[in-house]
């Protein structure tokens, strides 16, 4: 029956899938095959908080260059009572950080939920459901980090680099958001969560890695130059959209394989007749 798919993980237990996703990141992060990534992540990071400045300075400089603008230029598209339900980008700027935005994620995702409903098919459905999954787990963990670290975004940054305030007030942080919000990127993470998750699912196809790259790389230096994010923001988001990503990928594929495997079955069982004695053998396609 179309729309019907019994091959992957229903709704209903993604809080589940969440939390294992959750204990295999944290296997993952303290597996010794791992360890030179992170060291590399924390180098990189190290290595571009020392020149954090003089990179949003070169961005800001580019985007005047190029008449990319550094505003927040998103309009309204629909509103109810008076409240924004959806802000669309409305020029170049807007558009390059709108590559980002959890409306550009979650249309894409949707997407493929509802082309695999329809067609009644099980890998799409899959990728979509994987999408969603990696959306939740990347979301919040880079929300985790965020209010934890405390780190000012570029334009509102009240020193060089910006300030870090460990464990802020949160009732300050909700006050301003922007004062403590930098670290690590959201945007970079979840789009590079997403990039992850369709390239491991298909990897044949010539176009999709390095057209993701160059609107990952294009997100990255709008962020820079309308100065939400600097720089040594985006190593750990890019360690961490690959790592759910890739985790969501495999818990779709496991859950495609067990599906072909109850689907395709042969059970050996005794038959005994009027006839005698033998074996029945039931085969499920």
């Amino acid at each position: 029956m179309a729309g019907e798919h019994t091959t992957f993980p229903d709704v209903w237990q993604m809080p589940t899938y969440i939390y294992q996703d959750y204990i295999q990141a944290y296997d993952r992060v303290f597996d010794e095959e791992a360890l030179p990534y992170w060291w590399a992540v924390g180098l990189s990071t190290a290595a571009l908080l020392a020149v954090d400045d003089k990179l949003v300075r070169d961005a800001e400089h580019l985007g005047q260059k190029w008449g990319i603008s550094s505003k927040d230029n998103t309009k309204t598209f629909l509103s109810y009572k008076g409240l924004d339900i959806f802000r669309g980008p409305s020029d170049l700027g807007s558009t390059l950080y709108y590559i980002g935005d959890g409306w550009t994620h979650s249309a894409i995702a949707a997407s493929f939920l509802a082309v695999g409903a329809a067609t009644d098919n099980d890998k799409t459905y899959a990728v979509g459901f994987e999408l969603v999954e990696g959306m939740i787990t990347t979301t919040i963990a880079t929300q985790f980090l965020k209010h934890i670290t405390g780190h000012e975004t570029p334009n509102q940054a009240t020193k060089p680099r910006g300030r870090w305030d460990f464990f802020p007030n949160q009732r300050e942080y909700a006050n301003c958001v922007a004062c403590f919000d930098a670290f690590p990127s959201g945007h970079l993470a979840v789009g590079t969560m997403t990039l992850t998750v369709l390239h491991k699912n298909y990897p044949d196809n010539p176009w999709l890695m390095p057209t993701g790259v160059t609107l990952l790389s294009l997100l990255s230096f709008q962020m820079m130059n309308n100065g939400v994010h600097w720089a040594s923001d985006y190593p750990l988001a890019i360690a961490l959209g690959y790592t759910f990503g890739s985790i969501a990928y495999e818990r779709g594929e496991a859950a495609l394989a067990q599906g072909k495997t109850d689907a395709n079955t042969a059970q050996f069982l005794p038959l005994i007749t009027n006839q005698g004695i033998g074996v029945a053998v039931n085969v499920q396609f």
